[in-house]
C-alpha cells in the first residue's frame, strides 16, 4: 500500500513459500481496493494457476469490464484483446494476478502496461522469484512465514480456547506443534483445526507423535499435495533429487552450499561434468534456483561458510515425496 501511494511501481511481486499467505494478501487489497476510495476506475482479479489459458484470463477480466455474455465469451482471443484494451487504456486500472508459475504476456491478454506515467498498477503472486523477474517487476516482496509470537496467536485462534484449556499439559504440547510448523500459516491453519477437534490429551500426543513422523493425514492431504506444485515445477529430475537429498539433514541444520555441492556431485547427482571445480557451477546454479523457488533458504555466513537451510515443512515434504518414491520406484535411500 506504501508503494501504491508513492506511486513509484507500477509493477509489483508478492512471492513466497506454498501457504504463506500470498493469496490471503492479495485478496485483502482486493477488498481494500474494491471498498475504498483510491482513484482506481476499474479493480480486476482474476486467478491465473499453472497451465494458465489466456482466454480464460480475459474472461475473468471482462466480466470486471460488464463483458459477460456468451457472445463476447464466443469471440477468438484477438478480438477480446481489443475489447479489453480498448477500455483499459483510457482507464487507471489496477490487476491483481493470483498464483503465476510463469510469465504472463500482459500484450496477448489485452492490459496495458502499468507505468508511473498512467497511474495503473500489476500486482501479481508467484512462488518463484524468476516469474518476478520474468514479468517484469518493480519491486519484488518476499512473503514470509510468520514469527513465532504470530504463529502462536494464529494457532490458539484455529484452535480454540476450549481445547487449549482442556488439560494441563496441552498449551505446551501446542506450542511443540506450533514450532514444528515452522511458522508456515496453511499448516498452522490445518493442524490447528485438527487439534481442535482432538478432545482428550492422549489424542493430541498421537498427532504430536504423528505430526513428527510426517504422517498426519491433514498434512498429507491438504499441505504437502499444495507445497508438491513447487517440487513438481522443478525444471528436471536433477534438481528434484538435489533438493530430496537436503532432507537428510537434521532439521534446522545450516547447511554449507561448497559442501552440499560437492556431496551432490560424490553421490552421482550432478552429470555433465568430470571434476568437481566444474560441477560447482551446476551446483551452484541449483541451489539459486531451489532458493529462487523458496524451497531453500538463505541463511548467510555460518562459522566462515555460506549456508542455506531447508524449512521444516518442507523437509517434511520433502521426506513425504521420498517415501512415496521408496514404494513405488526403490532409489531413495532409507532416512
Amino acid at each position: 500500500m506504501e508503494l501504491h501511494r508513492r506511486n513509484r511501481c507500477g509493477i509489483i511481486g508478492l512471492y513466497g513459500l506454498g501457504g504463506v499467505g500470498k493469496t490471503t494478501l492479495l485478496t485483502k487489497l482486493n477488498n481494500k481496493f474494491s471498498t475504498t476510495p483510491n482513484g482506481f476506475d476499474v479493480v480486476i482479479w482474476a486467478l491465473v494457476s499453472k497451465g494458465y489459458n489466456v482466454g480464460k484470463i480475459q474472461d475473468r477480466i471482462g466480466g470486471n469490464l460488464g463483458f459477460s455474455d456468451d457472445s463476447w465469451k464466443n469471440k477468438s482471443v484477438d478480438q477480446k484483446v481489443t475489447d479489453i484494451y480498448g477500455v483499459l487504456r483510457n482507464k487507471r486500472f489496477v490487476v491483481l494476478l493470483d498464483d503465476l508459475w510463469d510469465r504472463v504476456d500482459l500484450n496477448q491478454v489485452g492490459i496495458p502496461k502499468p507505468s508511473q506515467e498512467n497511474g495503473s498498477k500489476l500486482i501479481f503472486t508467484a512462488r518463484s522469484l524468476e516469474v518476478c523477474g520474468e514479468m517484469g517487476a518493480q519491486k519484488k516482496i518476499k512473503v514470509e512465514c510468520l514469527e513465532p509470537g504470530k504463529a502462536w496467536e494464529l494457532f490458539q485462534d484455529k484452535v480454540g480456547d476450549e481445547a487449549l484449556n482442556s488439560h494441563p499439559d496441552i498449551p505446551n504440547l501446542a506450542k511443540q506443534v506450533t514450532e514444528r510448523c515452522g511458522g508456515l500459516p496453511l499448516a498452522l491453519i490445518t493442524i490447528g483445526r485438527a487439534m481442535a477437534c482432538k478432545t482428550t490429551l492422549g489424542e493430541r500426543n498421537y498427532a504430536i507423535e504423528m505430526l513428527k513422523r510426517c504422517a498426519l493425514p491433514k498434512m498429507e492431504n491438504e499441505v504437502f499435495p499444495l507445497l508438491k506444485f513447487s517440487y513438481d515445477n522443478l525444471p528436471n529430475a536433477t534438481m528434484k533429487c538435489c533438493l530430496l537429498y537436503c532432507c537428510l539433514y537434521p532439521e534446522d541444520y545450516c547447511i554449507p552450499k561448497k559442501r552440499l555441492v560437492e556431496y551432490w556431485f560424490c553421490e552421482g547427482l550432478l552429470n555433465g561434468f568430470d571434476r568437481i571445480s566444474e560441477a560447482q557451477m551446476q551446483g551452484d546454479h541449483i541451489i539459486y534456483s531451489l532458493i529462487s523457488a523458496c524451497l531453500l533458504e538463505n541463511v548467510g555466513e555460518i562459522d566462515g561458510e555460506d549456508c542455506v537451510k531447508m524449512h521444516d515443512v518442507i523437509r517434511d515434504m520433502a521426506l513425504w515425496i521420498t517415501r512415496e518414491f521408496e514404494a513405488t520406484e526403490n532409489f531413495f535411500l532409507e532416512k
